[in-house]
């Protein structure tokens, strides 16, 4: 239970950062063509701002800090079995699986136009710090949501709800 609790909260912290980068500039038209799917310009250009934003390398620090927590809870694991496990993960897959997401809700054009946001010094200062902004602000998000839950609770109980066991 606890190991797919960590595995949620690392992909879901990925999933973010990763997305997290394009929120910066948000056009007003979030709708693509369909046709744009397949359109290998287009494609390219997902592919130029997915490498600019960083996502390969999160992918990878994400992985290593899974595998390292992994480790911790499974110690007794040899290191060929973590190593092959790490062999299967491939960034590229995920990145194609990634690509049509993003073709779904921008154009190439827009899609242009962040990769040139990206390429200006307050663009390349976001994708530095955004990891940072995403991962503060989940701190943020999830101690909140559990003050949340803890005052709902409190006042269940006050009015005599009593908590399944």
């Amino acid at each position: 239970m606890k190991i797919k609790l960590l595995i949620s909260a690392i992909v879901l912290s990925f999933a973010t950062s990763i997305n997290g980068v394009v929120f910066a500039q948000t056009p007003t038209n979030t709708t693509a063509p369909a046709s744009n799917t397949e359109d290998p310009e287009k494609i390219n250009n997902i592919k130029k701002l997915l490498e600019i934003t960083g996502s390969r390398n999160l992918f990878q620090k994400i992985t290593s800090q899974l595998i390292g927590t992994m480790k911790t809870e499974y110690p007794d694991v040899p290191q060929k079995f973590w190593d092959s496990f790490i062999a299967e993960l491939k960034p590229d897959d995920m990145i194609n699986e990634i690509i049509p997401i993003y073709s779904k809700y921008y154009t190439n054009e827009e899609i242009k136009q962040i990769i040139q946001f990206y390429q200006t010094p307050v663009g390349k200062k976001t994708i530095t710090i955004l990891p940072q902004l995403s991962s503060e602000s989940a701190a943020i998000g999830v101690r909140y949501g559990k003050e949340a839950a803890q005052r709902a609770i409190q006042k269940l109980e006050a009015e005599g709800y009593i908590r399944r066991q």
